[in-house]
């Protein structure tokens, strides 16, 4: 029997603060899912000019799986909350899956990491957004993920 054609998007969209993973942790993930056969997205294949604002919230919705890659910077971006709060509304339709990855921290530390960066959203942003926000992160800390500890020499 021929292989199915997959629906238009990608298997797995990937939502990361770039300056944190992009060319380490990330550009790795993506590589070990390309030898599985297994496509990704992120924000750095969008074609130059592409509507940023319309074509994450398409892409996540057109993925069958999420991975959240929460770093310790990942709540100063809101482009990065925006999409936490589009997985979630994906998952909670059905049909779309959640994996988070906690990149250095662990899912107790998520909401005592970002209160600081909260904290000044808060001043910028609608309350809506920004509680929205807060229960996005709430969700993703109680789902089973993977936790990717920080090397021995970051701790000390």
């Amino acid at each position: 029997m021929p292989p199915q054609p997959k629906p238009e998007g990608h298997d797995v969209f990937i939502s990361f603060r770039g300056s944190d993973v992009r060319h380490t942790f990330v550009s790795r993930l993506r590589a070990a899912l390309r030898r599985e056969g297994v496509t990704s997205f992120a924000d750095h294949d969008m074609p130059r000019g592409q509507n940023l604002t319309e074509a994450i919230p398409r892409a996540i919705q057109r993925s069958r799986v999420s991975v959240v890659v929460l770093s310790r910077n990942f709540a100063s971006s809101e482009w990065c909350m925006d999409e936490l709060v589009t997985i979630m509304r994906c998952c909670s339709r059905g049909g779309h899956v959640a994996i988070p990855i906690f990149y250095h921290l662990s899912p107790e530390e998520v909401s005592g990491c970002y209160k600081e960066d909260l904290d000044r959203h808060k001043r910028s942003f609608t309350y809506e957004r920004v509680d929205g926000w807060i229960r996005a992160f709430a969700w993703v800390a109680g789902i089973a993920g993977w936790v990717v500890p920080a090397p021995v020499s970051e701790l000390s």
